[in-house]
């Protein structure tokens, strides 16, 4: 579960620019009524049974300027050839990934785009027919600069999608206890997912609750986003994941450095198929499993030096709170708050050992240790 504050959002309204950064498209006179061109970029692998539907869905938009990014980790399962058949309907461009994880992915795709926008679209995530459309009316009419749209769970059985009813998780945690995970960095109190400044990333409430909400302001999140080109071509995030938990908002923290807007809409609409594997890849139900939360636990370090709202000391009342917590509830899920407080452990001391590289000068990666977690999971 994560710790949520007791902030009720207003509709999204002009973002304060405190840090005299320049909006991209807005200062190049943009013209907002027009129509943009959308690349969408799609990691896949071993994805080979759910692509024809996502390819059907993709078909299906009502919004046609667009093109599509595969980027493909090989994976012999007939992957290739359904993308090929494709291309002959869709605008569809093949990039074969050699190296690298899901991040890797991702920026291997945009950096093969043209688009004036860029989407970004997990390979288990069939858009809506107005996914587009809606997506570009919010740059169209200046809205925002980054859109983080909706998802609804749902199961696919035999070519029919069957949506998931959620109950809605509102603002759940105390202001006594949100105070022991930290605060929000400074201008992300009022945004629907932030970063405190003990690393940990704030989930205010599931989306079954903000979609009754409105548009509100968010950092980038989930299985469907969309960024100005431009301003998502000039990014660099290093592929120091495998999973790749917590890297959008990585993503989103960099673009809201640069002064850039960030939403989630209801209106931008995905249906994330529900089957025990996500885009991570290579894993069955990675958030219950320790790699999940180690990198989870890393997002502190990965930020610390660049992030100066980061503070140690919440660091550590946040890991020592989370601890005690598990501790105290560890007879009703023995497994999952073992694991957590494995992940806060190992993921500790893979960061320490990091800040201490960068103390010294000396180049680190956290993946050769994250790829030593993997094998001692795949040997048990």
């Amino acid at each position: 579960m994560y710790p949520c504050h007791n902030y009720l959002f207003d509709k999204i309204t002009e973002e304060q620019n405190t840090k005299n950064q320049i909006h991209p498209m807005r200062n190049n006179k943009v013209n907002f009524g027009q129509d943009f061109w959308v690349s969408v970029v799609i990691p896949t692998h071993k994805r080979a049974d759910v692509l024809p539907y996502l390819l059907s869905a993709l078909r299906r938009q009502s919004y046609k300027n667009f093109d599509v990014v595969f980027v493909v980790k090989p994976s012999n399962d007939n992957t290739e050839s359904i993308l090929r058949q494709a291309a002959n309907t869709l605008k569809l461009k093949v990039v074969i990934q050699t190296e690298g994880h899901i991040v890797d992915a991702y920026f291997l795709g945009v950096k093969h785009t043209t688009g004036n926008i860029v989407a970004l679209l997990d390979d288990d995530a069939l858009p809506a027919e107005d996914w587009l459309e809606e997506t570009v009316k919010i740059f169209q009419t200046s809205q925002a600069d980054g859109v983080t749209g909706d998802s609804f769970p749902a199961l696919l059985k035999q070519g029919n999608l069957k949506i998931i009813k959620e109950p809605e998780i509102p603002e759940t945690f105390s202001q006594f206890e949100f105070a022991f995970f930290g605060y929000p960095i400074k201008g992300l109190e009022e945004y629907k997912n932030a970063i405190a400044n003990s690393g940990f990333v704030y989930e205010r409430g599931n989306n079954a609750y903000w979609r009754k909400r409105g548009t509100v302001r968010a950092l980038l999140r989930g299985p469907s986003m969309a960024v100005w080109g431009d301003a998502l071509r000039t990014i660099e995030v290093p592929g120091e994941w495998l999973l790749g938990c917590a890297w959008e908002m990585v993503l989103g923290w960099q673009l809201w450095q640069k002064g850039l807007r960030l939403i989630y809409s209801p209106q931008v609409r995905v249906y994330h198929i529900v089957h025990g594997r996500t885009s991570s890849r290579d894993f069955l139900s990675p958030r219950a499993d320790l790699l999940w939360a180690v990198e989870a636990e890393l997002l502190f370090y990965r930020l610390y030096g660049s992030e100066p709202q980061l503070s140690t000391i919440h660091k550590l009342e946040s890991d020592l709170f989370r601890v005690a917590h598990s501790l105290k509830n560890i007879r009703s899920n023995p497994r999952y708050h073992i694991r957590k407080i494995e992940g806060i452990s190992i993921g500790n001391i893979i960061g320490i050992k990091w800040l201490l590289y960068k103390s010294i000068g000396v180049s680190y990666s956290p993946l050769p240790d994250l790829i030593k977690i993997k094998k001692i999971q795949t040997q048990t």
